[in-house]
Parts: structure tokens; sequence; C-alpha cells
């Protein structure tokens, strides 16, 4: 009921700033703007597509405007700014919350007319995507048909009416990265010969340095229920050096440094400890170094994974499951999740984990043991 009424207010407040601004009368030539504003997870999960997509027949003629997540700002500006021609990014949180923030943004994005906007994610918002579609002057917007799990029914039948053209989709259950790559296929009408997401590095100085042969714990994550427990990944971190002969490096974000300091507690040996320390880019270059990484379920595998790290550990209590989590076989031989006891027993039965854990989990991260983590790695390494 709680949530209801705020949804509510919010959509009232909005509404009123969205009358204040007023779209441009004039569309570019030729222009094209592609709207991404989820997690730095799903950016990876998709960003392999905007080649793609500037490249394609149909658009290679375009001037592309990315408007992106801050949150990524960094990844993108160093990757994949040969594909982009303008860049705009959005702080989710300054919008969400800061009605002085949102109507200056909203007003630069609708100062500029495009011939289309494309808006692709899969599970669209309502007071992010979806409402900047509607306020932008375009001659074409197009969007996924999209779920549930972001949007409210009523939202979404309302939201439906501001894209010319909505992608159909599979109703069932599937990886993100197939997802993007089904949407970029009708959207181009053309099959895609893409198997997995990918990045290539530019050389770089670090300013710190690296031990040689080493494994990563990640102790970072978005929310707390995706946190595995400090004192177990010290444990482990410490089988990996007594046993592999590992030397460890500690990475996480800013925010995780209480968790940082719980780590040095338990953990006795000599390690690197780079907590808040990385930009993201330093990040992907430690990752790429590293020989291992052990993490909660974040953005960091799906770096690994397209940077083909040898072995990626990934503690997992099923939120997500199917989605983002775990890679399918045929995209990483690499990726090994250890999974929450109580998926673990279903294990077989995908259609029952999908629909019980496709988008959300309550089980508890906890309850996988140091010993269930340390089992499957030794599995692992020991062949």
């Amino acid at each position: 009921m709680i949530e209801n009424l705020k949804i509510l207010i919010d959509f009232i407040i909005n509404y009123f700033i969205n009358l204040l601004v007023s779209p441009s009368k004039e569309i570019k030539q030729k222009s094209l703007l592609l709207i991404r504003l989820d997690a730095i997870g799903d950016y990876v999960l998709f960003r392999n597509y905007i080649e793609i997509l500037k490249k394609s027949k149909k658009y290679r003629d375009y001037s592309l405007t990315l408007l992106g997540n801050s949150a990524w700002k960094s990844i993108t500006k160093e990757l994949d700014s040969e594909y982009i021609d303008n860049f705009i990014w959005l702080d989710r949180n300054k919008f969400n919350k800061g009605f002085v923030y949102r109507f200056i943004i909203l007003k630069k994005l609708i100062s500029v007319g495009y011939e289309v906007v494309i808006s692709p994610a899969f599970s669209r918002e309502f007071f992010y995507a979806d409402t900047i579609v509607n306020l932008i002057n375009a001659k074409e917007k197009i969007g996924s048909a999209g779920d549930l799990s972001n949007i409210k029914r009523w939202q979404k039948n309302i939201s439906d009416k501001y894209y010319d053209r909505l992608i159909a989709t599979d109703t069932n259950l599937m990886f993100e990265f197939d997802r993007n790559r089904e949407f970029f296929e009708n959207l181009l009408e053309q099959k895609l010969d893409i198997k997995k997401p990918h990045m290539s590095l530019k050389p770089t100085t670090l300013a710190f340095d690296l031990p040689q042969n080493y494994a990563i714990l990640f102790i970072g994550a978005s929310t707390c229920f995706r946190k595995w427990s400090t004192e177990g990944f010290a444990k482990v971190g410490k089988y990996l050096q007594e046993k592999f002969g590992y030397k460890i490096v500690l990475c996480g974000a800013p925010s995780d440094s209480k968790e940082a300091k719980e780590f040095a507690k338990y953990f006795k040996s000599e390690y690197t400890d780079l907590v808040g320390k990385t930009s993201l880019i330093d990040l992907l270059h430690v990752i790429n170094s590293g020989n291992l990484i052990v993490t909660n379920e974040t953005s960091s595998p799906h770096f690994a994974i397209a940077l083909e790290m040898a072995n990626i550990f990934v503690i997992y209590s099923g939120n997500h499951y199917g989605r983002f989590t775990p890679y399918p076989k045929e995209i990483a031989q690499n990726y090994h999740v250890i999974l929450h006891p109580k998926i673990e027993k279903d294990l077989d039965n995908y259609k029952k984990l999908s629909n019980s854990y496709g988008y959300w989990s309550n089980l508890d991260i906890s309850e996988i043991h140091s010993e269930i983590v340390i089992e499957n790695i030794n599995r692992v390494l020991n062949g």
C-alpha cells in the first residue's frame, strides 16, 4: 500500500515536471539516440551491440548519441567512443530524487529532436527511459515489448503508447546477453554472429604495483543481500594462498571500506588492498592481469568473462537466476557459480529455478558456507 502510494506521488510530481519542458520542434537529419540507463553489469552485457548498431546497413549513416548511466561513463569513453558520436550522461540517483536535476537534464535532453530513438532495455523503467522517450521529439521511437520486473502493469499500459514500435520478445526467461542479441536481430532484421561479451583494453600504466600470480577477492556488491561474509572471503583467500601459492588482491568500491577493515581482522597474511583505490578502468586491468577471481554476484564477474579470465568463481544466492547468472556453458566454460544449497538441490530443474528466482531471491547468502566455496574451487583447480 505504501509502495503504491509512493509510486502515485512520484507519478503526479513527475507529471508536472514534464509539463514544464517543451520538446524541440526541429529534428536533426540522420540522427539516432540510443538510451541505456541500467547498471554496470547490464552495460557489459549490452555494449558490444553498440558497434553492431553503428556499423549496420540500416544505421551506419546516422550520427549516434548515447544517453547513458554516468556510473559506467569511464568504461564507455575508454572502450566505445569510436562508435559513439555524442554522449549524454544521467546520474540515476539525482534523476530519481532531485527534482531540480531532473528538470535540468530533461530540458537538455529534449532540446534536440532525433530521427530515431531506440531504448533496448528489456526490463523497462517508467520514470527513467520510458518518460524520456515520451518527451523527446522523434520521427520513430523503438523499444522492447519487455516484461514487468521494473514496471507496474498500469505504467506499462501507458508507456507502451510512447513507442511507435515495440520489438517482440520471447516470453521465456533468457540470459541477458542473448536477450540483447534478440532485440538487435529483430531491429536490424539480420542474424548476428556474436556469441559472448568481449573487451579489448588499451595499454596503461597503473599507479600501484600488482604481485605476480595473484587471485582477486572481490568483496563488494551493490546491495547487502548480495554480499558474502568477509570472514568467508578471508578463509578462501588463506586456502588459495596456502594450497595454490596465489598472492591475494582485495578489490571493492569505496562503499566497501567497512568490509575491507573486517577482512584485515581475519586475514593475517600479506595481501594487496585495492578496495576503494581503483577506477573502473584500473579494475579492468587488475582483473585482466589476474589468474583467478572469487566474487559476489555483481559487475566484476561480467568484466572477468569479457576479459576471458581463466577461472571465475561467483558466490550467489539466486537473485535473477537465469537472466544474469549463471552464464550458459556455451558462452563461458570458465564461469563457476557457487549456489545456495536450496538451489543446488534443484539444479536439474531449470524451469523451477528460473520461475522461482528469475526476478528475486530471498535466500540468505550467508548460508553458503566457506567449506562449500573451497570445495568448488578445489574441484575446478585440480581438474
